[in-house]
């Protein structure tokens, strides 16, 4: 049996790295912590959340696709949220709508990856 001790990071490709790098810091605050020169690859990350962004040319999420990354937000904090992707023109896909005694809505980032913000979390 391996032992996993935690999540180094996730990784999500992207078609256009500056583009993903803005919108991730723009709409989360994840800040870039690398940067590798040439070769399509950065991290970013927010609290102990690190993301890898990998680019590749022309990439585009597939609506079929059931990926996602999934934040929990603080209750307080949902209807909030909801509202600053309207105004920021974030293309919303489902919700917001009752789950788990909580909330979830997801959304597109530049490249149709889903990510979705819901409260409460699972334990």
């Amino acid at each position: 049996m391996i032992v996993i001790e935690s999540i180094n990071h996730i990784g999500i490709t992207v078609s256009d790295l500056d583009r993903s790098i803005k919108f991730y810091r723009d709409l989360f605050d994840f800040e870039t912590i690398e940067k590798l020169s040439g070769s399509g690859v950065a991290y970013i990350r927010v609290a102990d959340m690190v993301i890898g962004l990998y680019e590749s040319s022309g990439y585009k999420g597939s609506e079929e696709s059931r990926n996602k990354i999934s934040f929990f937000v603080d209750e307080e904090d949902f209807d909030d949220a909801v509202e600053e992707l309207k105004n920021m023109d974030v293309t919303i896909v489902h919700g917001p709508e009752n789950l788990r005694n909580g909330q979830s809505v997801i959304f597109l980032d530049p490249d149709g990856n889903q990510i979705e913000l819901s409260y409460p979390k699972i334990d």
